[in-house]
């Protein structure tokens, strides 16, 4: 598993991540954006722009606890920038909230600052016909061993004060203990894992483990009394935690009017540099970069603080405990700590798909042409084409595109939704079917009379009126069912004129009587006389009431009673549909009129019948309202203005 992954249930496809990754890590797989653990250069910028919180980054806290209660000496370092992380704590009380937990010793990794800082110094005096970059960021290394292979060389060979810490207590203090750093970068986590520092650092804690942990044992560090860090005294080592901070300690100056020294910091600035560098663009005798805006910028600290504050933090703790004559005695005392490291090339590259394999994926998105490609950026890429290119190498989905997959639904929704209509018209047909087969045969029966009768000369006038009087009553009685059934599966453009709310309910409640017919159900109409006429669509209005209706009967297997009611209170013309069947649970209530929630275990329906009538009171300026109980029934309540339809 990457050091930074994803939780499923978490990603919502946002594609922030994929936006902000500067090396484009993420592989977008059924919808969920996941790290490449290969591509990663754990930067932490996924992290800080996850609104979800999907992104999570690995932990070893349990491993933490196990060092806590199996050894008697695990020191805590922390990175210099704790003072803008954790602004409300007295670094004091820190010490003593970091005892508690059970850490023996605390220390900062500012002397390893020092230490470095001395080294670049001897370095850059000595070596003068090369750029040399430094490589105190590991999201930086890692960026350049993945991604600019070739420049490694140009690395400063010098380890970050966080493995110079770590190699200073395992060969002054004490070989066998064991050393936790604590700070707001994710890729030390990588960085303590890298072969190349290996046993220095033991486990690496963000500030956001350290918090769970101080709740796990009910420490409350802003109330622990003051404690001294251990460990040599610290001058400027301090400032490495800001941007630039190094040259400081180096004593470099980065006068922009000598432009022998870059120090640029974010991930923009980082990766420009470096493409310009590679190209021999840029000459400069030192590029001092940082993926994060200083650690102090770093992805895991928690607060609101700005950039400017959380500096002027760590500036004045470093002016307070500055002790210049004891830290160079210190830096002589430990001269001889190896500051070396090697670097690995670890190429990554991509293979380029061809113009025609990424032209065909334009033309499965429909952006082809210039003109619809809209380059809007949801996807997470920064064109159409890129994210065609994406795609091709296998690290992309073409719906991970917004206005194809929008259009691929509204494709998709219409065809459901009349499918959800006619899957409601073969319900309709079934129930209705033997009523049109009564009145069909009883024309048949009299029709037979009729001829025999004729034949016996037994056919009065009065008798052969009476016999066609009922036939057409019957015919009549077929052609309105009929008529009914082909209105309902009629699928049209919204039209509005004035309708009658009544009629409607009676035309909808036609369609459905059959069914009530083959049940124990009583029917009650409370319709009122003198509704004002409403503008709305007929047809789609009478889809809803019908829609109501038969879900009504259809909660009512054992037979109740089902009420239609019509009302007005001169804001609203309301239509209720009521049954005294099984009810809706509270947590069915809330999923009502999501596509595709469906309570009918026969799947009598997709799912569909209540969001389409959702939309389709939407459309006109209505709601619909659910009153339900579980075991004692249900009441849908459609409002319809009657201000919206006087002005229609």
């Amino acid at each position: 598993m990457s050091i930074i992954y994803t939780e499923k249930d978490k990603c919502k496809g946002c594609y922030a991540c994929i936006r902000f990754c500067p090396v484009k890590a993420i592989k977008v797989e059924d919808g969920l954006a996941q790290v490449i653990k290969e591509r990663c250069v754990v930067c932490g910028n996924c992290l800080q722009v996850c609104a979800t919180g999907a992104k999570r980054v690995e932990s070893d806290t349990s491993l933490v606890w196990q060092l806590l209660a199996s050894h008697k000496d695990v020191i805590a370092v922390m990175s210099s920038s704790f003072p803008a992380a954790l602004a409300d704590i007295t670094p004091g009380s820190f010490v003593s909230a970091l005892k508690k937990l059970g850490f023996s010793e605390v220390m900062e990794d500012s002397f390893g600052a020092e230490l470095i800082g001395r080294e670049y110094a001897l370095l850059l005096n000595k070596e003068s016909d090369k750029t040399i970059l430094s490589s105190n960021c590991p999201a930086v290394v890692s960026y350049v061993e993945k991604y600019y292979p070739k420049l490694i060389n140009n690395f400063a060979h010098i380890v970050s004060p966080m493995i110079a810490t770590g190699r200073l207590i395992k060969k002054h203090y004490n070989s066998n203990a064991k050393v936790v750093f604590i700070g707001p970068c994710v890729a030390k986590k990588a960085e303590a894992k890298d072969e190349n520092n290996s046993g220095a650092i033991d486990a690496v804690l963000t500030f956001a483990d350290l918090k769970e942990m101080f709740a796990a044992k009910s420490i409350n560090p802003e109330v622990e009394p003051e404690a001294e860090f251990f460990g040599p005294s610290t001058n400027l080592g301090r400032l490495v935690s800001i941007s630039g901070g190094l040259l400081k300690i180096a004593g470099l100056s980065d006068d922009i009017l000598e432009n022998e020294v870059i120090s640029a910091h974010g991930r923009e600035y980082v990766a420009k540099i470096l493409k310009e560098f590679s190209k021999g663009e840029i000459d400069a005798r030192f590029i001092n970069l940082n993926f994060c805006h200083g650690c102090i910028g770093g992805p895991v600290i928690d607060n609101d603080l700005s950039g400017f504050r959380r500096k002027e933090l760590v500036v004045k703790y470093t002016a307070r405990m500055s002790d210049p004559e004891q830290t160079e005695k210190d830096i002589q005392k430990y001269a001889n700590i190896d500051l070396s490291r090697l670097f690995n090339p670890q190429s990554v590259s991509l293979s380029t798909p061809g113009n025609e394999e990424v032209e065909k994926i334009l033309e499965r998105m429909n952006r082809i042409k210039p003109e619809n490609q809209f380059n809007c950026g949801a996807c997470g890429y920064s064109s159409c084409r890129e994210l065609a290119t994406a795609v091709c190498q296998g690290l992309a989905e073409i719906e991970m595109c917004w206005p194809y997959l929008h259009s691929h639904l509204q494709e998709t929704q219409e065809g459901l939704i009349q499918a959800e209509k006619m899957t409601s018209l073969g319900q309709l047909a079934a129930s209705v079917a033997h009523e049109i087969n009564n009145p069909l045969s009883g024309v048949l029966v009299y029709t037979q009379l009729m001829v025999k009768r004729l034949k016996s000369d037994e056919f009065s006038k009065d008798v052969a009126l009476d016999y066609l009087s009922k036939m057409e009553t019957e015919l009549h009685r077929s052609t309105k069912l009929v008529r009914s059934l082909l209105d309902f599966s009629r699928q049209s453009m919204p039209r509005f004129w004035e309708v009658d709310i009544n009629e409607i309910l009676e035309r909808s409640f036609d369609l459905g009587i059959h069914s009530v017919e083959l049940q124990p159900i009583k029917v009650t109409k409370k319709l009122a006389l003198g509704l004002p006429k409403i503008a709305a669509d007929f047809d789609q209005l009478q889809q809803v009431c019908t829609n109501l209706i038969m879900n009504a009967i259809q909660a009512m297997p054992d037979g109740g009673e089902l009420t239609l009611r019509t009302s007005t209170d001169g804001i609203y013309v309301k239509i209720e549909v009521s049954d005294t069947g099984v009810g809706i649970t509270s947590e069915n209530m809330r999923k009502l009129f999501t596509p595709f929630f469906t309570t009918k275990r026969d799947k009598k329906g997709v799912g569909l019948g209540l969001a389409i009538s959702y939309g389709i009171m939407q459309r006109h300026h209505g709601k619909i309202e659910v009153q339900s109980k579980e075991g004692e029934g249900s009441n849908f309540i459609v409002y319809l203005p009657v201000k919206y339809a006087q002005e229609n």
